[in-house]
C-alpha cells in the first residue's frame, strides 16, 4: 500500500474490511478497554456474485469491487498497513479468476488480507456475537450472505462447532428469480435448495442440529425479514415461525409483488429480498426452529475482535462487556456519578420491595428488568453534558445510537425509552409500539425511576430519604421516617404531580409522612 512519507499516522486505528459477496463494509475503529470505539463505517453494495458464470466472476464485477475499495483506500490514509485487516468470503474463495483480485488488495492495502474459508467465518460471527452482544448461553448463530450461509454453535466465547452451506441470497436471485420463473415457483425452488442443503448439512454435523439455546440471526437479510414482518405487526421483536410463515404465504399465495417494494423494505433490499426470505424460511424449517433474535453485528466485527486479539493478545475482552460499556457513556459524557450512585440506589430498593413474592405478578420483573433499571439510573443524566435543556431527550438520542458492544438492539432502545421518559411526561405513545404485556412492564420500571430521581432531587447523600414500601395491584404507596416530606417541598410538589402523572397510566401512587398515618 503506497503512502507518503509525510503523512500522518494514527497508530491507534484498526480497519476490519468485510469483502462479501453482496456487499463490501469497512470498519474503522479505536481499542478500549478490551473492546472497541466505531470511528466510523462505509458499505457498498458490490454483488461479487451477480451474473458469474461456470465459477467465474464478471470483469463488471470485478471492476465495481476495485472502484468500491479505492474509496474505501481514501478513507485508511491515515492508518498503518499492518493494522488493516481484510478478509474475503464465499465468492473469492469460490472463484476460479479470483486469485488477480486477490493479489491487487495486497497491493492496495498491504500484507492483512486473507480469503477465508466458510468455517473461519462462521466462527469469526460467532465471536462477533459472543463478545459483541455478550451472550453468554447456548447458542447457535445463523448468517445469511449472499453466497453462503454460515452456522456457528458454542456456549459463551466457545465455538463447538461451524460450518458453511453454498447457499446465499445474491447466488439464488440469480439462479430463480429471473424471466425464467414466477417469483412463487422461484421461492419454492430457492427454498427447496435451502432445504436439501440443511438436511445434508444436519447428517454430517448432528451437533449443529439438537438444542440450540439462543438462536442468533446477523446478516442484512435477517434485518430486512424483521423490519418487514414488525412491518407488517406479524412479530413484536423476535422472529417467530409463525411470522416467517406468514411472510411465505404473502409472497407465494398472496403473491405480493416484492419487487414493487414492500412495508418496511429498504429499496436497496429490493432485488435480493425474496431469495433472503426464502433462505431464512428454509432455516427455520430444515432446523425446526421456533425463534430467532436478530443480533446487530456481522463478519467485520469478528475480523475487529480478532484484530484486536492479534494486536494486543494481552487485552483480552472485558469479562462484563455490557457494563463496560455503559461505563465508557458514563466518562466520555462526565456524569455526575455519585448523584448516578444515588439514583440507582434508590431504584435497586424500589425494585426489590415491587418484586416480592407478595407483588411478582403486579410488577413483573426479571433479571434483565432489573439490569436495564440499573442502567437507566445509571446513565438518566447522560444528556446533560450537550444541554441542560431537555437532557434528558438528549440522553435518549445518544443512548440509542451509540454502539455498545454487549447490549442488543432492543436493549439499548428499552434503555433510550426509559431515559426519555424518566422525567416530565410520560412516552405514552412510544409503549404502544410494544407487546401489550412489555409495556406494562417497562411503565412499572419507567416509575420506579422517575420515583428515585424525585426522591433525590438534593443531589446530597445527607439528604437522602429513608421510607418504607408497599405494592399492591397497580399501585405503590410510599410511607416516609419522620417528617421528612414536609421538610423537603419540591420532592413533596413533584411526587404530587408524579401521582397524576402516573394515574393516567393506570398506575396509583400515594406517599405520606409515617408520623401523619
Amino acid at each position: 500500500m503506497s503512502r507518503d512519507a509525510s503523512e500522518p499516522i494514527d497508530s491507534e486505528l484498526i480497519a476490519a474490511l468485510d469483502l462479501g459477496s453482496n456487499s463490501f463494509h469497512l470498519l474503522l475503529a479505536r481499542p478500549r478497554n478490551g473492546s472497541f470505539h466505531v470511528v466510523e463505517t462505509l458499505k457498498e453494495k458490490v454483488q461479487l456474485l451477480a451474473g458469474s458464470r461456470k465459477g467465474e466472476i464478471q470483469e463488471a464485477a470485478f471492476k465495481r469491487g476495485r472502484n468500491c475499495l479505492l474509496r474505501f483506500r481514501q478513507r485508511l490514509a491515515a492508518v498503518s498497513p499492518e493494522r488493516i485487516f481484510v478478509r474475503g468470503t464465499h465468492a473469492l474463495r469460490q472463484a476460479v479468476n479470483a486469485d488477480k483480485f486477490v493479489a491487487e488488495l495486497g497491493d492496495m492495502f498491504g500484507p492483512q488480507v486473507e480469503v477465508i474459508s466458510g468455517e473461519q467465518e462462521a466462527s469469526l460471527i460467532y465471536q462477533a456475537v459472543a463478545r459483541g452482544l455478550a451472550v453468554d448461553t447456548d447458542k447457535l448463530v445463523i448468517d445469511i450472505g449472499g453466497g453462503s450461509t454460515e452456522i456457528a454453535q458454542g456456549i459463551g466465547t466457545e465455538v463447538t462447532a461451524c460450518a458453511s452451506v453454498s447457499v446465499g441470497c445474491v447466488a439464488l436471485t440469480d439462479k430463480y428469480f429471473n424471466s425464467e420463473h414466477r417469483q412463487a415457483d422461484a421461492f419454492r425452488l430457492a427454498k427447496r435448495d435451502v432445504v436439501v442443503a440443511l438436511k445434508n448439512l444436519r447428517t454430517n454435523h448432528p451437533e449443529l442440529c439438537g438444542n440450540h439455546g439462543v438462536i442468533v440471526g446477523t446478516s442484512g437479510t435477517i434485518e430486512s425479514v424483521q423490519t418487514v414482518l414488525k412491518a407488517n405487526g406479524w412479530i413484536w421483536d423476535a422472529l417467530t415461525k409463525e411470522g416467517v410463515a406468514r411472510l411465505e404465504e404473502a409472497i407465494v399465495e398472496e403473491h405480493w409483488f416484492v419487487e414493487g417494494g414492500l412495508p418496511g423494505l429498504s429499496p436497496d433490499r429490493v432485488d435480493i429480498f425474496a431469495a433472503g426470505a426464502a433462505i431464512l424460511c428454509g432455516v427455520f424449517e430444515a432446523l425446526e426452529i421456533e425463534e430467532m433474535v436478530y443480533g446487530d453485528v456481522s463478519l467485520q466485527h469478528g475480523v475487529m475482535f480478532d484484530a484486536l486479539d492479534h494486536i494486543a493478545p494481552g487485552d483480552r475482552i472485558a469479562a462484563d462487556l455490557a457494563q463496560n460499556s455503559i461505563d465508557n457513556l458514563q466518562a466520555t459524557f462526565e456524569i455526575d456519578m455519585a448523584q448516578a450512585r444515588r439514583v440507582q440506589r434508590q431504584c435497586e430498593y424500589l425494585y426489590s420491595k415491587t418484586t416480592t413474592a407478595q407483588a411478582a405478578d403486579n410488577w413483573a420483573g426479571d433479571e434483565e428488568a432489573r439490569q436495564i433499571l440499573s442502567w437507566s439510573a445509571q446513565l438518566h443524566e447522560i444528556g446533560r453534558r450537550i444541554n441542560s435543556a431537555h437532557y434528558h431527550r438528549h440522553g435518549a438520542y445518544v443512548v440509542k445510537h451509540s454502539h455498545l458492544p454487549g447490549l442488543s438492539k432492543v436493549t439499548q432502545e428499552t434503555l433510550s425509552l426509559l431515559i426519555r421518559g424518566h422525567r416530565r411526561s410520560l412516552p405514552r405513545l412510544a409503549f404502544q409500539t410494544f407487546e401489550p404485556a412489555v409495556a406494562v412492564r417497562l411503565t412499572h420500571l419507567l416509575s420506579l425511576l422517575r420515583i428515585a430521581v424525585i426522591l433525590e432531587r438534593s443531589h446530597s447523600e445527607l439528604d437522602s430519604p429513608l421510607y418504607e414500601v408497599l405494592s399492591g395491584s397497580g399501585s405503590i404507596h410510599l410511607g416516609f421516617s419522620s417528617d421528612w416530606l414536609k421538610s423537603h417541598p419540591l420532592t413533596t410538589s413533584e411526587l404530587a404531580v408524579e401521582a397524576e402523572q402516573l394515574r393516567t397510566a393506570g398506575l396509583k401512587l400515594t406517599y405520606c409522612d409515617v408520623a401523619q398515618t
